[in-house]
């Protein structure tokens, strides 16, 4: 019988945060994928070394 008090106990467990962690996880990886094709479509003539450091950057962003 209950007394009143929330009980953790008798709710169900979910993942909440692992599952918003992935989500989190997933989505920087697509927009890294974008970037990476964006890149390569669009700076096909740049070097490598500023495409590297843009990536960088990009990466950064995400990050914060």
């Amino acid at each position: 019988m209950s007394d009143g008090h929330f009980n953790k106990q008798f709710l169900p467990k979910t993942e909440l945060a692992s599952g918003l962690r992935a989500g989190k996880a997933q989505m920087k990886a697509k927009a890294e994928q974008a970037f990476d094709y964006v890149m390569d479509e669009m700076m096909k003539n740049e070097s490598v070394e500023k495409k590297k450091a843009m990536k960088e950057l990009f990466s950064d962003l995400l990050r914060q």
